[in-house]
């Protein structure tokens, strides 16, 4: 990490020499952020003048590109092309004010994390509880998907200067129709084949007759995100959501979770054993999901008595919970 500081400050001293002429007023600084499950990365943060969002290219990539041999001036071009897209990415020139809540409130949603991994992040945003997880607001900022995501998290100084309280932020932030808030329900099947082929039609079974499902074979496991397939574990709040699988499965059933973008809902029908599903969801995590990715060791089912998600008490084991 000390290393890392070091070339990104030699980065923010010489980068302007690979820019054009337009960068010559910009400010360069270099920043540590706190990402989600205590990921730190180290960046460069580019203030421009007249620009209220100021992008940070983080150097983990370039740097490990140096420590490969490749050329410092190759890199340092790759490097400054990717401070000219990211300003002229299309949310850099919105019309969104961050000092304006109006002229964004539209495009807030919500995500849900692990609190015990963040329990320093979350001292500095409003966040709501959910068993063992947090749900916090972010700003979608709207970019064609095919450019890549770009999003802020909300802070409590957000709260102060925009005169609201933690309520309406996600009150607000649950009743946007944005495609980050559009449930998807698919098979586990038919997901996979859209992941590896590119976009399929997807038959959304939240859409489907609750009797016509029924009457239908229940296969072992389905997923749950959202259309853009990006913090879509976070559906698992949305009442309707939740509603919509107790009608499906009325036999009750486990939520699973993959990463912050999708859980699996597997039918309680009395096959599964939460103590396995645990162990594989931390086998999982631990061998495949990025440490920033990773949403739960737990697994949860559904409470008929008090329509909600609860752990899994069996599934639980502490010792070994978010080790990476």
């Amino acid at each position: 990490m000390i290393a890392e500081k070091v070339f990104a400050e030699g980065v923010a001293k010489d980068i302007r020499n690979y820019l054009p002429p337009e960068y010559e007023n910009a400010e360069f600084q270099v920043v540590q952020k706190n990402k989600n499950n205590g990921v730190q990365l180290i960046g460069v943060q580019v203030n421009l003048p007249g620009k209220d969002l100021s992008p940070i290219i983080y150097v983990e990539q370039f740097f490990d590109e140096i420590r490969q041999g490749e050329p410092v001036e190759q890199v340092m071009n790759r490097f400054a092309r990717c401070i000219e897209q990211s300003s002229r990415a299309p949310f850099m020139n919105s019309d969104i004010d961050l000092m304006n809540y109006d002229s964004l409130k539209e495009h807030l949603a919500i995500k849900i994390v692990n609190t015990k991994a963040n329990q320093k992040m979350l001292q500095e945003m409003p966040h709501e509880n959910i068993e063992d997880l947090s749900a916090i607001c972010y700003v979608n900022f709207p970019v064609d998907s095919r450019e890549g995501k770009a999003t802020m998290q909300v802070r409590n100084e957000h709260l102060n200067i925009w005169n609201i309280d933690e309520k309406e932020l996600f009150q607000q932030a649950r009743v946007n129709k944005q495609l980050v808030n559009t449930p998807i329900l698919g098979s586990m099947d038919e997901m996979m084949l859209n992941a590896f082929f590119g976009e399929r039609h997807l038959k959304n079974i939240l859409d489907v007759d609750t009797t016509e499902f029924g009457h239908s074979l229940h296969g072992t496991a389905y997923v749950l995100t959202n259309v853009e397939t990006y913090y879509g574990a976070s559906m698992i709040t949305q009442p309707e959501v939740i509603n919509k699988l107790e009608q499906l499965f009325p036999e009750g059933f486990y939520v699973i979770p993959s990463s912050v973008h999708e859980v699996l809902i597997v039918p309680n029908n009395g096959e599964m054993d939460p103590k396995r599903l645990g162990e594989m969801v931390r086998e999982v995590n631990r061998a495949e999901v990025e440490r920033e990715e990773v949403l739960s060791d737990r697994v949860y089912s559904y409470d008929k008595d008090k329509h909600q998600i609860r752990q899994e008490p069996d599934s639980i084991q502490k010792a070994k919970e978010m080790e990476r």
